[in-house]
């Protein structure tokens, strides 16, 4: 079981945008102790998906505590020279609160129109993780890659977190498939849980990352482990399904399971289900929790209903 559980929240992408209630939610996520502040990525999308960078540099210039991350971003058709500039910028101005959990998702639309083929989105994964360290870390840096061709390059300011035992801004993974938690094993610093998921494939995944950890001389202590999870609680069941069902349909569709994708009901079974993340066998978890809406009434039910739950 899990010592150390914190509670992140990621900022329902919603159509159209509020600014002034994202705003609302950032300022009274921190104000209620949330650990963490986690965004979405699409450069196409049905509904509002703010490009995550820079709604991050928006909330941390609003904020002095809570942890920023991603959950996830899509990097493998990004440049990883402007995104290792970009995101150690914000980890120096933030004062080193970012972490980038990345992935292999998006569309064909989004690929082609980017000029990358999805085919190779895994090699594009493995380089621009390359890529962003050396930069970080580095001075004078030479890469010889598939993709990228690097010369005497020197990026400042370094990222806050950089440090003797850190590379940079930390790099979780995101996915499930078993390829992916060995690549994520093997050369990321932690892993988001995709959303919808249930908790024995949470759990059943971290004692998977653990295995393949160990296969590669790592210690699986060191890494992050996090769940990204879809949350609706109201003081009646029925309400609570109503909010999911209109909120994720227009997210992923008129297709969505809300029974099957979302933890959903009154504040007890909520907090029930969540609890069940918590049992995996690691020294701290983060649950990230999207709700239902941007309603600063269910981020305080949300905080009420999952007090007994942090370490």
């Amino acid at each position: 079981m899990a010592s150390i559980v914190n509670i992140g929240l990621r900022i329902p992408s919603v159509h159209p945008t509020d600014v002034e209630a994202v705003r609302r939610f950032i300022l009274e996520a921190e104000n209620l102790g949330y650990h963490s502040i986690w965004v979405g990525d699409h450069v196409y999308y049905r509904v509002d998906v703010v490009d995550p960078l820079v709604l991050l540099t928006w909330a941390a210039a609003q904020t002095s505590r809570v942890r920023l991350g991603t959950a996830v971003m899509l990097t493998a058709y990004r440049n990883p020279v402007l995104l290792a500039k970009t995101a150690s910028s914000i980890d120096y101005l933030s004062g080193g609160r970012l972490t980038l959990g990345i992935s292999i998702g998006g569309t064909e639309a989004e690929y082609k129109s980017l000029g990358v083929a999805m085919n190779e989105r895994v090699a594009h994964l493995r380089e621009n993780v390359a890529v962003m360290r050396s930069l970080w870390a580095g001075e004078d840096v030479s890469y010889d890659g598939r993709y990228r061709q690097i010369e005497h390059g020197t990026m400042s300011p370094k990222p806050k977190q950089l440090s003797a035992d850190k590379t940079g801004v930390p790099l979780w993974f995101g996915g499930g498939s078993e390829p992916m938690l060995r690549r994520l094993a093997e050369i990321a610093d932690g892993w988001v849980g995709s959303g919808g998921a249930p908790a024995e494939n949470f759990v059943s995944g971290v004692e998977s990352i653990k295995g393949f950890a160990k296969e590669k001389g790592r210690n699986p202590d060191t890494l992050g482990y996090s769940k990204l999870i879809n949350v609706s609680v109201a003081d009646t069941k029925a309400k609570a399904y109503d909010l999911a069902k209109e909120h994720w349909s227009e997210y992923y569709g008129p297709n969505f399971d809300v029974d099957k994708s979302s933890i959903y009901g009154e504040p007890e079974a909520v907090r029930a289900g969540l609890r069940e993340f918590s049992e995996a066998d690691t020294p701290e978890v983060t649950l990230i929790l999207e709700p239902s809406s941007l309603d600063i009434a269910q981020l305080e039910l949300l905080a009420k209903t999952t007090e007994n739950l942090t370490g």
